[in-house]
């Protein structure tokens, strides 16, 4: 009792009550339960050695810490990494089923998605993830609606436009050396598009894709509206600073004028409120990522006027960005691409045919596998043959003349084996000749025509005439 009392109270145990102690207890012994069912199967028999204490301090020993020098060295090279990018800055149009085969095998939220997305909008181009994909994307998709609205002066405006921004970065603090080269490939590139052969084919953005695929265009065209982006936000820090956790200029100078930094939200939001939406431009984002839903979500910028501004009409021509996590492509709605249409076809037409349109086909060619006693060129069935006749190489029918019959009596004119007379069996009309006064030799039902003095006997007894007259 005196060591329990002491236990309790004399050697500062008094904080401790029954109740805790038996928590206590109960933890010790559940751990120890996990340890034996980790090292040990349920007969006793180990399956796992735990390693020994002088193993693990020998492993220890073996460690070396590397000095500080080299954890800068890794650092290092850490941030100036470059990957081994393939392609073109700005790549061709495609067809969006090649996002479905690219996610067939991925999480079943983006195949549901990209099944989805490709028969409302079925082509998109892909944009190379360097670090600036999203700056890209917007720039070249801008001078793109520009060029295919085909209005030259909207473009002139536009040219204007941006050239008055350059009052506003002397307001935010940068000095004209600073972005003046800069801005002249991006007014060069305006010129471009403003011009023969360019404005005379606005469907034809190749002259822009080259512009994008040259690294130097490219890039000034890109540090020239990352320096507008970082003035228009620095001037207008009221509308950004709520999004951020800093202050507005901090934000710039780190995330937005640096070349090679990718575009966040807020300053894809400044990027289009500086340079799309007073062109009379919207802009959708359509987010493919694991959110719910069988459909890619998509966030429309427009201008709605609040500020006196000009509101973008619903028909607008919409600037469409595919984002996925890290990367900015842009997509196209159907009609966005006008599809090829199929090659012409010249048809002429003659008034009147030539005396000769086709050569005659000799019949020898064409029978000359046939043997000449069997010959017929004209069958009365034509039999399984590709020659159809035509009527510009058979001669014209012919008939054939007429011949004079033998002395013919009534009852054989009349009869069926005549092959004159409609019921025989070998009928040929072609040889009938209607009877003469010669031929009927003074038929009595002929009263105009004289009988010849003494031939009526002679006709009688010659067989010509039946005695009933016919």
């Amino acid at each position: 009792m005196e060591g329990s009392s002491n236990m309790n109270g004399v050697n500062g145990f008094n904080d401790l009550d029954p109740w805790a102690q038996q928590v206590e207890y109960r933890d010790i012994k559940a751990q120890q339960q996990l340890t034996k069912q980790h090292y040990g199967s349920p007969a006793g028999t180990p399956t796992h050695t735990p390693p020994a204490a002088e193993d693990v301090k020998a492993g220890l020993a073996s460690l070396e810490i590397a000095p500080a020098q080299d954890f800068a060295e890794m650092e290092k090279l850490s941030r100036d990494y470059q990957p081994d990018l393939q392609g073109p800055l700005v790549g061709a149009v495609k067809s969006s089923k090649a996002l479905e085969v690219e996610y067939a095998t991925a999480d079943p939220a983006f195949v549901r998605k990209t099944v989805a997305l490709s028969p409302k909008y079925p082509n998109y181009r892909t944009i190379l993830g360097d670090g600036n994909c999203g700056w890209r994307a917007v720039a070249f998709g801008f001078f793109e609606l520009l060029l295919k609205t085909g209005d030259s002066n909207h473009i002139g405006m536009q040219y204007a436009r941006i050239a008055s921004l350059n009052g506003l970065m002397m307001l935010a603090g940068l000095e004209p050396f600073i972005y003046e080269d800069f801005a002249e490939v991006t007014f060069d590139l305006f010129g471009a598009i403003n011009s023969s052969p360019a404005i005379d084919t606005p469907w034809d953005v190749s002259t822009i894709v080259d512009r994008f695929n040259s690294q130097d265009t490219s890039d000034a065209i890109i540090t020239h509206f990352k320096f507008l982006t970082s003035s228009w936000m620095k001037t207008r820090p009221e509308y950004y600073q709520p999004f951020l956790d800093r202050p507005v200029k901090d934000f710039c100078e780190a995330q937005i004028e640096p070349y090679g930094i990718e575009i966040e939200h807020v300053g894809l939001m400044a990027l289009i409120d500086c340079l799309v939406l007073p062109a009379g431009f919207a802009v959708e984002v359509f987010y493919l990522d694991r959110s719910a839903g069988d459909e890619v979500n998509v966030h429309r910028f427009a201008d709605l006027g609040a500020d006196g501004g000009i509101p973008t009409p619903p028909d607008a021509p919409v600037l469409r960005l595919l984002y996925r996590p890290g990367h900015y492509d842009i997509i196209y709605k159907k009609g966005d691409i006008p599809e090829a249409s199929p090659p012409s076809i010249q048809v002429s037409f003659l008034s009147s045919l030539p005396e000769q349109t086709f050569a005659p086909t000799p019949l020898g060619s064409l029978f000359h596998h046939i043997p000449s006693s069997n010959l017929d060129p004209f069958p009365m069935e034509p039999g399984p043959s590709n020659f159809r006749p035509s009527m510009f190489n058979l001669p014209a029918f012919q008939p054939s003349p007429l011949q004079s019959l033998p002395f013919q009596t009534t009852t054989f004119r009349n009869s069926p084996f005549n092959p004159s007379h409609f019921q025989s069996e070998h009928f040929q009309p072609e040889i009938y000749q209607p009877p003469t006064p010669t031929s009927l030799g003074g038929s009595k039902r002929s009263s105009s025509v004289e009988k010849p003095s003494g031939g009526g006997s002679n006709e009688w007894e010659n067989g010509q005439y039946s005695k009933d007259g016919y």
